[in-house]
């Protein structure tokens, strides 16, 4: 799946709904997003909060992992899901259950994404490794 950001300011928001349910989960001074608006980016994952889609991205091809932001903040110009990707839901999420299309390793192990930002190597390499397949999947 690849997604061009359309807004990267939580006060550019028009729909007043999105901008609390966003508020509620983005605290940044001045509501600035590092996002960088027109950059297509690959999607790693797609998690529901609150039954709405955020997509796990990266902004530079150094960063070791995605981190999520809400599908509010794009445009979808690619609406295919990644082969790699599978359903996980997982009733025992510390705040609500959680559901995600991600990779197997990630999608079997609920400590997976914790461990990846944590910088355990294995978890990094795994992630470089899909990351990898995932975007020669859009070329």
């Amino acid at each position: 799946m690849k997604v061009v950001c359309t807004i990267n300011n939580l006060n550019d928001l028009q729909d007043p709904d999105v901008s609390a349910r966003l508020r509620y989960y983005i605290r940044m001074p001045g509501g600035e997003i590092d996002l960088e608006p027109g950059k297509t980016y690959t999607v790693y994952g797609i998690e529901m909060w609150d039954n709405c889609p955020w997509f796990y991205l990266c902004n530079a091809l150094d960063d070791e992992y995605p981190k999520p932001y809400a599908a509010d903040l794009f445009k979808v110009v690619d609406e295919r899901f990644s082969t790699y990707w599978r359903l996980s839901f997982d009733q025992e999420a510390r705040r609500a259950p959680a559901t995600r299309f991600v990779f197997d390793i990630w999608a079997d192990d609920p400590l997976f994404y914790e461990q990846l930002i944590d910088g355990e190597p294995g978890r990094v390499s795994t992630f470089a490794r899909y990351r990898a397949l995932m975007e020669n999947e859009y070329t």
